[in-house]
């Protein structure tokens, strides 16, 4: 499909640094996971998992911090709100901060949130 696209021959002098989805970013000494790996493998974990109802994760993604005990280990832990994965953040005991990108925050991405929650209860849209 690719090889058949008029515009290739004009990427060909691009310099391309890397290739491939992160899926981990270096943080000082340790690793954390990208929000899209989570996204796509995140369904595998069995603990270090962090529920929000979605004014909570409201409140996180502005505030970029919110306060309170959490079910899991100190360290970077998965965010889900309504069965669906959103991203990262870090928990520090009585803390949890957001480890979200800047961008992942839009009219949309609410919107899918809410709808998610109302399939959840089979309420129309």
């Amino acid at each position: 499909m690719l090889n058949k696209d008029h515009r290739l021959p004009s990427l060909a002098s691009l310099r391309v640094q890397t290739v491939g989805l992160p899926l981990l970013r270096r943080i000082k000494a340790h690793l954390k996971p990208t929000s899209v790996a989570l996204q796509l493998f995140g369904s595998h974990a069995s603990k270090n998992i962090v529920s929000l109802e979605p004014e909570q994760l409201g409140d996180l993604a502005e505030r970029k911090e919110i306060r309170g005990e959490f079910a899991c280990s100190p360290g970077y832990v998965i965010v889900v709100t309504n069965s669906v994965i959103v991203g990262c953040a870090l928990f520090l005991p009585g803390r949890l901060i957001s480890q979200f990108p800047r961008h992942m925050f839009t009219d949309q991405t609410w919107n899918d949130l809410l709808q998610s929650k109302e399939k959840e209860k089979g309420l129309p849209r």
